[in-house]
């Protein structure tokens, strides 16, 4: 603040003075959203680190009646993104979009898991949008598989982009055995027995379509791709 020689009167550094921008709703509003982002940032990068580190194997979930799997991240995580929840309980929607990404409401994420489809995944409430491209997703995946033995993902049910990604990075695990049925795709842990595997390749391959097999699964049970075709009917 600098004082004026000729007037006497205070000269402001900014054009308008702080009593006045905070008169005006629309410039206190955004002056406002900026002190929340200060203080959520800090919180958010450390979900972002939290998660970034997290091992697959340490991700929790609970189970309801419904096939959903409620998702978790350990006590640590879990409570800075209730945390979080709660200091944005008083932003508006259009706020709430740009800091977590349309279709989050809820930090819990949830997980549907059609055990008639052969576990059939489809993402009820997703990943808030700074908590996707930090590999979160794979590991989730990664987890339920291990623990369930196989996921699936089929392409009439529209996946995202997102979902894509994580399915790619799947193949690429040398841990899961991926196969394909056109756009359709089933995912297995490595250690299922073989028996389990191929009875649920027989049903996914029920309707006959263009097809990849996993190639450490071939190498392993010395197959080769015309093998499988054969006892698939292909």
């Amino acid at each position: 603040m600098l004082e004026s020689i000729k007037t006497g009167r205070m000269i402001f550094e900014k054009a308008m003075s702080p009593e006045k921008i905070s008169k005006i709703k629309r410039l206190k509003d955004s002056g406002d959203i900026k002190g929340i982002l200060k203080e959520l940032n800090p919180i958010i990068d450390e979900i972002k680190d939290k998660c970034s580190r997290l091992n697959f194997d340490d991700i929790t979930y609970k189970e309801n009646n419904d096939n959903i799997l409620d998702i978790g991240y350990g006590s640590e995580i879990d409570m800075l993104l209730l945390s979080l929840k709660y200091k944005t309980r008083i932003i508006d929607d259009e706020m709430h979009e740009r800091i977590f990404g349309g279709g989050w409401s809820d930090p819990i994420l949830e997980i549907e898991l059609n055990k008639y489809m052969l576990n059939r995944i489809d993402i009820i409430n997703g990943l808030p949008l700074f908590m996707k491209g930090i590999g979160l997703g794979k590991k989730i995946y990664k987890k339920i598989i291990k623990d369930f033995g196989y996921i699936s993902s089929f392409n009439g049910y529209e996946p995202s982009i997102d979902s894509s990604m994580v399915w790619e990075s799947l193949a690429n695990d040398n841990e899961l055995y991926t196969f394909s049925n056109d756009e359709n795709l089933i995912c297995f842990w490595n250690e299922l027995k073989y028996e389990i595997i191929i009875e649920k390749l027989k049903e996914f391959y029920e309707n006959k379509s263009d097809f990849h097999f996993d190639d450490d699964f071939l190498i392993k049970y010395d197959l080769i791709e015309k093998d499988l075709a054969i006892l698939f009917n292909k």
